[in-house]
């Protein structure tokens, strides 16, 4: 049975607004629809209150720097996450996330996830006390928002590969082995069992999801690097938000990435299908309002970023996709 390391964590159903009661003074970094789900039964109120927004290092600076000094309360998604993560490493105050969706592992993950200069950097070292996950919280969100969850664990099936790839170019960065793919493949195959349930959106499914994550947020610190579970899929989620100047669903957009990138690496093409459609992941560009025109421009645009970005080397950076028909890359996600 798979048993996951990492942070400090508290699962239940309906606990979010008994915690906050208790805690004395804190500021609240948040989304505006996971604080209105709670904010009637709260009675200790937050005294200050900051919506997630941007990312950049100078805006999240100039916050931590004008909040008071008390505990510190993210509440929502990566954005609320990395925000409240940034305050506390900067000002050194106490901080307890509470991911409002299952869509990231920016709850269980140390550095701030910054955009920059038309990319993304990480930095920072937030080590929450408390990391607070409550089933009903994430029930009350749509449907779509709890089947992405799965995202940034399926970015596993196609990084490992192209971890593999860079060092059989002799551009690996961080030591492969012939070992290193077993961690990648007991996530993929501990996601594939409780996939099912994710959908269902059982407090079984929903906990060993969240289990992956705070592994994965776990071993990203140990090893120094997340080359095991971020690659050109990723790549390709950073650059559809450069391409459209917007973003979808962190999960669905990664899920993506995975779909297109692992047909073209030749990757068990079939199996990340599988496990998107146990799910009930979104993958649809009609069901995500996404047009053909994005979809096809960042794709092949994917390659061009990710050189220019110096992100890590991948697959994504030695496929030339203009050579490839619109059909044989829409194929890979309209099905």
């Amino acid at each position: 049975m798979f048993q996951a390391q990492g942070s400090n964590v508290k699962y239940g159903s309906n606990i979010c607004s008994a915690y906050l009661n208790s805690l004395g003074d804190y500021i609240l970094i948040t989304h505006k629809e996971p604080w209105e789900l709670i904010e009637k039964d709260v009675t200790n109120q937050p005294k200050f209150v900051v919506g997630a927004k941007e990312l950049s290092k100078k805006y999240l600076d100039d916050l931590a720097n004008e909040v008071p000094g008390v505990h510190v309360v993210g509440l929502g998604g990566g954005s609320a996450m990395d925000t409240a993560k940034w305050v506390h490493w900067r000002r050194q105050l106490p901080l307890t996330l509470i991911p409002s969706i299952p869509s990231v592992d920016a709850c269980f993950t140390r550095m701030s996830a910054l955009r920059e200069q038309g990319g993304v950097i990480y930095d920072g070292d937030a080590v929450p006390d408390l990391v607070l996950v409550d089933f009903d919280l994430f029930r009350a969100a749509p449907e779509s928002m709890v089947t992405s969850g799965i995202g940034d664990v399926l970015a596993c099936h196609t990084a490992w590969f192209d971890w593999k790839y860079a060092h059989e170019k002799n551009k690996d960065e961080f030591g492969w082995t012939s070992e290193s793919p077993e961690i990648s493949l007991q996530y993929l195959a501990e996601l594939a069992e409780c996939a099912p349930g994710v959908k269902a959106q059982t407090d079984d499914g929903l906990r060993r999801l969240m289990e992956l994550h705070r592994d994965i947020g776990w071993r990203c610190h140990e090893m120094k690097h997340a080359r095991f579970e971020e690659g050109s899929e990723h790549f390709f989620a950073y650059t559809f938000e450069e391409v459209t100047g917007r973003t979808i669903a962190h999960g669905e957009l990664v899920s993506l990435g995975v779909l297109v990138m692992s047909k073209f690496q030749g990757n068990n093409f079939d199996g990340a299908k599988d496990i998107i459609e146990k799910a009930g992941t979104r993958h649809r560009l009609s069901d995500l309002g996404i047009s053909s025109k994005e979809f096809l421009d960042s794709v092949r645009r994917t390659q061009s970023f990710s050189i220019e970005q110096k992100l890590w080397f991948s697959y994504a950076q030695t496929i030339d996709f203009s050579e490839i028909s619109d059909e044989a890359i829409l194929e890979s996600v309209n099905w």
